[in-house]
């Protein structure tokens, strides 16, 4: 029997999915909505059977006061026992009731004192407060299980009407339909439903994002794995390819490298042979091709590690490097100039990195349009690195052509026409690389514009 595969798929635990999750979430949601109208039409039902119940509480506790102080005082109790419920208890007190209003009903108390009109300076307090005697006002959360809610109200002749309120305050008082309240719980549940159906799907926006990133810096950026199995399967099975491609492009990079050492060997040992031979045309065909040898090996070296050479973390000022490029170029005779580089500007980069980008941008340039202009801008957030030249251009149908591995305008392989078609390629991937981007455009009064934009230190990568 053979042994089982390691690299068999994972089966996925018996547990809910994330459309099984989603759907649930949905269907608790509006089952909880439904619940709650129910019993706010059961409570509203039951309270619409109370005939106390079709008077708001304020506009009766006024009614009520207006009527006592129009009432002889011996006919005042008949009112009283007239109007009182289990829920809405009237007495008259002699003694002012030690309460005063509080700052969350100050509110209450005001609409009181205008449905009541008569002096400005009446008593009126509005409080929460226990069910013994004295009445205690409420100033525990634990307390407010039970409470009651407390009018006084000074009377005409001395008197104080004290009214007790009890069971379901915020509607007796206030007057509040229960299907408001109802409807402000079903929102809050609604939005409990959003809160929770994010964060099954938060998983899904954060591989996005780590995807994003690492398709621009081929670095592994891991998601932590949570959400429903799927979700986690996915998740797991991302950080493990991201691992993967990592590794393969790093083989691939000292394979390369490997190859690069092996052949220097030989094309030395051939270079020697060659000077030991008499010269002639052919001894110097032979020079050019090791030469031509030499460069592809070199090109193609350096395309691959580019691929593998993100912004290390390190600072770079550009206008330095820059400035080693422009006086280099000049020692040998080329026609470059360098403006916009005699302040630092520092970027966020790989040192080798970027030389190599000013390398490749200023000698294709100089091969295809006899001068390079450098000049660096600050935008802000980002630097510009623009090399102009006066060439021939770039047609705008292969501005995205040429930036593809071994592509040339120049069809021939010959090395005194051109590279082997490498070097914006490798400007491509360290510029994205580095968070930045490559651009290709008609220079004014004729040849090709490119401009590298690159993040300063701490700004958003494109």
């Amino acid at each position: 029997m053979s042994a089982p595969s390691e690299t068999a798929p994972a089966r996925l635990p018996r547990r809910f999915g994330l459309a099984a999750r989603l759907a649930l979430i949905v269907v608790g949601g509006l089952l909880a909505v439904q619940v709650l109208m129910l019993l706010a039409y059961v409570a509203e039902r039951e309270r619409a059977a109370a005939p106390s119940a079709f008077v708001p509480a304020m506009q009766r506790v006024a009614a009520l006061v207006q009527l006592l102080e129009r009432l002889p005082p011996g006919e005042r109790d008949l009112a009283l026992r007239a109007v009182a419920t289990s829920g809405f208890q009237p007495a008259i007190r002699t003694e002012r009731p030690e309460i005063e209003s509080p700052r969350l009903l100050r509110f209450a108390e005001r609409r009181l004192r205008q449905l009541i009109g008569g002096p400005s300076d009446r008593f009126i307090a509005v409080a929460l407060t226990g069910s013994s005697r004295p009445l205690r006002p409420v100033d525990r959360l634990r307390d407010l299980r039970g409470a009651n809610l407390t009018v006084a109200i000074g009377l005409a002749g001395g008197d104080y009407l004290e009214i007790v309120a009890g069971g379901d305050i915020t509607v007796r008082f206030l007057g509040l339909p229960v299907g408001l309240v109802a409807g402000i719980l079903g929102f809050l549940v609604a939005l409990l439903a959003l809160l929770a159906v994010r964060r099954e799907t938060r998983p899904l926006s954060d591989l996005a994002g780590a995807v994003e990133r690492f398709g621009v810096q081929l670095q592994p950026s891991h998601v932590k794995e949570r959400g429903a199995p799927d979700v986690r399967l996915v998740v797991r099975a991302v950080n493990a390819m991201q691992d993967r491609i990592v590794e393969l492009v790093r083989m691939r990079t000292l394979v390369l490298g490997a190859i690069s050492h092996d052949l220097r060997t030989y094309l030395t040992r051939l270079r020697l042979r060659l000077e030991l031979m008499p010269p002639g045309d052919q001894v110097e065909k032979a020079q050019a091709d090791l030469d031509g040898m030499q460069a592809l090996v070199d090109d193609a070296l350096a395309f691959a590690r580019a691929s593998f050479s993100p912004a290390s973390g390190e600072t770079v000022d550009l206008a330095a490097l820059a400035r080693a490029e422009w006086e280099a170029r000049r020692a040998q005779g080329a026609a470059v100039t360098l403006t916009g580089a005699e302040a630092p500007l520092v970027v966020e980069g790989n040192r080798g990195a970027l030389a190599r980008v000013l390398a490749n941008l200023v000698g294709n340039a100089i091969t295809y349009g006899t001068c390079a202009d450098i000049s660096l801008h600050d935008r802000g957030d980002t630097v510009d690195l623009v090399v102009e030249d006066r060439g021939p251009g770039i047609p705008a149908g292969e501005r995205e052509t040429v930036f593809e591995p071994f592509y040339r305008l120049e069809p021939s392989r010959n090395r005194d026409s051109g590279g082997a078609g490498l070097g914006l390629t490798i400007v491509r991937q360290i510029a994205e690389g580095h968070g930045g981007g490559v651009t290709i455009d008609d220079r004014p009064g004729g040849g090709a514009r490119l401009t590298v934009r690159l993040p300063k230190p701490g700004a958003p990568k494109a």
